[in-house]
């Protein structure tokens, strides 16, 4: 057909100025096909767009208008079909300079990072190879393999893919730009090269685009051009293109790994079995084995269908003359699945979510504690659009390095969020509010309408992204519009935004609805004049509707506002309970508490104090590394009990979780990692797997601000004693090992004052003690006024203990600091077999249970308590010390009896002699308590293998644990009654 074509254009150009066209296709046929020889080279893993292509997408033209029509076109429309079936593709050749570019490019990294968060991606198992640092791309391995390269490959491949049209048209007007493509120009006209350009660039494009394209352009000669009819006919041969030969087995051949979506176009193509088109019919059908395949074949055949169909709904303003017909109708596209069927053979079934039950769920299923935690939401989203204009507007003259720098509070006085709460009316049993919050921040732009009307999209905001990405961690937004904010509609059904945008400057006026009211979340937007005297910012109006009188209410004591209003009612006095609008302020004046933005309230026109001071610091202290701040406290008491609760918060707003040290007390905020990574749904809690993360930030920022800080942090001889105490016994961490706190012994001289009334100071009490008895006193009204009671008589330290739980942080300090030359302890037992104390001794090697009677006990003990564990770790026996476990050695899921029948042994920094017991405990479904011996192979080579005596044989350790069970007969142990 390609030789038809070329025939017909040489027989209507001879001996005409329109000889130009055939002589440029004349040239142009021999170097375009070479030049797309290398789209290969950064596209391996795609069907050939080689010269095949072309000369396949004008055989489908051929088929769909007819070979016969071809004559009535005119000379210029031709070239431009000949030339756009072979250019369409020119912008998937890649130079190896424009590689470069996009690698150190931030839009590269920005898409880079979209298909690292993408687990979904087809790319995602090759993206995930690498780390984002400092936007550059790291390899998270230091050993190079061909799958790393292939995986650059592939993600650069996808990125130049999406704009591959426009590179295109950029190539074809400027052929020599980015490589020697030595098409010649200079005769034909520029416009009808540009007129070519636009005509490829086209083919990846809306049809509303296509059909922006002139319907008629003057050409060379007398002839016109069509462009938008040879732009539809190139898309009609493009998506044509279907038949099983498109892929190159010698090329995806040379590659180490092959991403899944080619296999699937791979496997779409092979799995068409009937294709005709013709003039009067396109018909296709697919067989495909695998479910991802035939969707993807289904919405190619979808995208077929709408093609079609709109160019024949717009056919007399595409075709130039009606001699050339119309266009063949779409008959069957059918694409089936083995085993399997298809809805009404296209839809593929799927389950669909119902918007306005979703969004039902989020509000109202317990995502949030209560309808008011919505207040938070939407002042929180103040504060972030906040926080990004003075980024914008202020940080290339500003110091925003930490959150107390003196350039941020300056600067926040002038950016202060405020609050008006008024009553507007009285309806039967209800009164109405208007509620309105008005910020200076960014304002929202169309951009940013477009994610907010979507719940939960803001993440995919990539242009806001951006901005955010170049904020210090401590600056950047909590997170994004979206779920939290469509969370307003537990208060209202419509809510008015006035909002001016930082970006454009354009000012709207949107009017929300509750997608669950009569309204059914319509958005309306109007566009309105403004000026400069209009500061960019957002203005949130809604009206909330609460009882006169509610008919039941429930308040917390945190709930002061709302605790105050209850206890101030009055029925006689009052007419009204309002007792919801107290949750409100109780919201607000937790809000504004820490809010680094200053927070301003009025209620019925009278200002109400928030807070002491609006711009002060709200935090002591910022460790850069972890981006966390902190408040760290400590008291002048004697003892060392730790009253402290150390609140958490995240950006500045409180989080239910209390993290525990002792010592001393803290205040911290989290802000490096993002509110998805950290926050529960509802943004109340720490999300579990946070946890290890904040406790190890959490204790090394401390370590950090504490050694730096110390004499500004604790001002008295207690405190600083008991900020060393914290630091010496933390210190064994991991993670705070490599910081040096040798100065830090103001914990010597913290004084202890014993029942006799003698005062001690901590490092003469550990000089003077060689022994130490713990007693338990079960009767907790004798210790009643001190958890823990002290005597020294001689050298050994007695420590009298309410109940049988060690309190004291004193005690436990004590004790850790004795831990190097205190080496062992023993267990007292009462006459009926209750554990009565501890004896630690100093540089002598024990058992904890000498008495064959006490440890028949601990055995009945380990088989009545449910310790969530069939098998136990016991403590070792003094007549079986070839069951003896090294110190460290671990067996998860294996706990250790002695942990859970006394408490302090937990605590106690010693280690004792231990064993696995040879007997498994478990349930019948009955909860019937079942023991048996369990000794087998692989027992007995775990234990070999952590064996304290490294002379121990296998063979010893199997006949030990024989005559462990003869000595202590299972059938026995349970039929006995543990003492308790």
């Amino acid at each position: 057909m390609i030789k038809f074509l070329e025939d017909l254009l040489y027989e209507k150009t001879k001996d005409t100025q329109s000889s130009i066209l055939f002589a440029q296709w004349n040239y142009d046929k021999k170097v375009i096909p070479v030049a797309l020889q290398a789209v290969s080279n950064l596209f391996p893993h795609y069907s050939l767009h080689d010269e095949s292509h072309s000369i396949t997408i004008i055989n489908n033209i051929a088929r769909v208008i007819g070979k016969e029509n071809f004559t009535k076109l005119s000379a210029i429309d031709i070239w431009l079909m000949l030339e756009a079936s072979y250019n369409h593709d020119i912008g998937m050749v890649v130079s190896s300079e424009k590689m470069i570019q996009a690698l150190n490019s931030i839009e590269f990294i920005e898409f880079f990072k979209e298909i690292i968060d993408d687990t979904k991606s087809g790319l995602y198992p090759f993206a995930c190879q690498f780390n984002i640092i400092e936007n550059k791309i790291r390899l998270k391995s230091d050993v190079f393999n061909l799958e790393t390269n292939d995986a650059v490959k592939y993600i650069l491949a996808e990125f130049f893919r999406w704009n591959h049209a426009d590179r295109s048209k950029h190539i074809i007007n400027n052929p020599t730009s980015e490589f020697q493509l030595l098409s010649p120009r200079g005769v034909i006209p520029q416009r009808i090269i540009e007129i070519l350009s636009n005509i490829c660039s086209s083919h990846t494009k809306d049809f509303t685009d296509v059909m922006a394209l002139p319907f008629c352009e003057v050409g060379i000669d007398t002839e016109d051009a069509h462009p938008r009819f040879i732009a539809c006919l190139l898309r009609i041969g493009d998506l044509l293109d279907l038949d099983n030969n498109r892929f190159s087995e010698v090329i995806l051949s040379t590659l180490t790994k092959i991403p899944i979506d080619t296999l699937n176009h791979k496997a779409k193509h092979l799995s068409i079995k009937h294709f005709r088109v013709d003039r009067e019919r396109i018909e296709i059908s697919a067989h495909c084995k695998d479910y991802e395949v035939a969707s993807i074949t289904q919405h190619w055949f979808n995208y077929l269908d709408s093609e079609i169909k709109s160019q024949m709904i717009s056919w007399n303003r595409i075709v130039p003359s009606k001699e050339l017909g119309y266009l063949p109708t779409i008959g069957t596209l059918e694409v089936k699945l083995k085993d399997y069927e298809l809805i009404d053979g296209k839809k593929k079934p799927q389950f669909t979510v119902d918007t306005d039950k979703a969004l039902a769920l989020l509000q109202g299923a317990g995502i949030y504690d209560g309808a008011y935690q919505c207040v938070r939401e939407v002042l929180q989203n103040a504060v972030d659009a906040t926080l990004l204009r003075i980024w914008l507007e202020h940080s290339a003259v500003s110091d925003f390095s930490y959150p107390n720098s003196a350039d941020f509070l300056d600067m926040v006085k002038n950016y202060s969020i405020c609050i008006e709460i008024r009553e507007v009316g009285l309806v039967g049993a209800y009164k109405n509010w208007e509620i309105k919050i008005k910020d200076n921040g960014i304002g929202i732009s169309d951009n940013d309408l477009k994610f907010l009307m979507n719940t939960g999209s803001s993440s995919k905001n990539h242009e806001k992204t951006r901005i955010i990405e170049s904020m210090p961690f401590w600056m950047r937004p909590s997170g994004t519009f979206g779920i939290g904010f469509q969370s307003i509609f537990m208060l209202t059904d419509l809510v008015t935004i006035e909002t001016k945008s930082f970006s454009n400057e354009e000012f709207q006026i949107i009017e929300l609805n509750s997608p669950n009211s009569s309204k059914g979340g319509n958005i309306l937007i109007k566009k309105e004049k403004t000026n400069h005297s209009v500061k960019p910012g957002s203005k949130i109006i809604f009206t909330h509707k609460t009882q006169v009188i509610p008919d039941n209410y429930s308040v917390s004591l945190n709930h002061k506002n709302t605790y105050r209003i209850v206890k101030n009612f009055d029925p006689f006095s009052y007419d009204s309970f309002d007792i919801e609008i107290g949750r409100i302020l109780d919201e607000i004046f937790d809000f504004a508490s820490k809010s680094s933005i200053p927070v301003y309230l009025s209620l019925n026109g009278d200002d109400i104090k928030l807070k002491e001071n609006t711009t002060s610091p709200q935090f002591d202290y910022f460790d850069d590394e972890t981006s966390l701040e902190m408040s760290i406290y400590s008291d002048e008491e004697e003892s060392v009990v730790n009253r402290w609760t150390n609140d958490v918060y995240y950006k500045n707003q409180k989080v239910d979780y209390n993290l525990n040290f002792d010592f001393i007390g803290f205040d911290v905020n989290i802000h490096k990692e993002k509110a998805s990574e950290v926050l529960t749904l509802n943004r109340n809690k720490i999300k579990s797997e946070y946890l290890y993360k904040l406790h190890d930030n959490w204790l090394i920022a401390a370590f950090r601000i504490m050694t730096k800080q110390f004499n500004n942090i604790f001002k008295t001889d207690i405190s600083k004693s008991k900020g060393s105490m914290f630091l010496h016994y933390y210190a064994d961490s991991e993670i705070c090992k490599k910081i040096d706190i040798k100065s830090f012994n103001q914990w010597e001289d913290f004084k202890v004052r014993l029942e006799d009334e003698r005062l001690f100071t901590m490092k003469e009490l550990i000089s003077s003690t060689n022994k130490i008895k713990v007693v338990y006193n079960h009767d907790t009204s004798v210790y009643r006024n001190a958890p823990e009671i002290l005597n020294l008589q001689n050298d050994e330290l007695e420590i009298k203990v309410s109940g049988n739980s060690i309190a004291s942080k004193l005690i436990f300090f004590l004790l850790f600091k004795l831990k190097n030359t205190f080496t062992s302890f023993s267990i007292n037992f009462s006459p009926d077999a209750i554990i009565s104390g501890l004896n630690i001794f100093k540089h002598e090697k024990v058992f904890p249970i000498e008495d064959d009677s006490n440890y028949t006990e601990i055995l009945k003990l380990s088989f009545k308590r449910d310790l969530s564990s069939a098998r136990v770790v016991i403590p070792c026996h003094k007549d079986f010390e070839k069951l003896r476990l090294e110190e460290e050695s671990h067996k998860r899921y294996v706990r250790e009896i002695l942990y859970y029948l006394d408490s302090n042994i937990r605590y106690i920094p010693l280690g004792y002699p231990k064993m696995i017991s040879p007997f498994l405990r478990s349930e019948n479904t009955a909860g019937e308590v079942i023991v048996k011996k369990e000794v087998n192979e692989k027992l007995i080579n775990w234990v070999f293998d952590n064996r304290y005596e490294k002379n121990t044989s296998i063979k010893e350790i199997a006949e030990s644990y024989d005559k462990f069970c003869e000595q202590f007969n299972s059938l026995q142990l349970v039929l006995g009654s543990p003492k308790t």
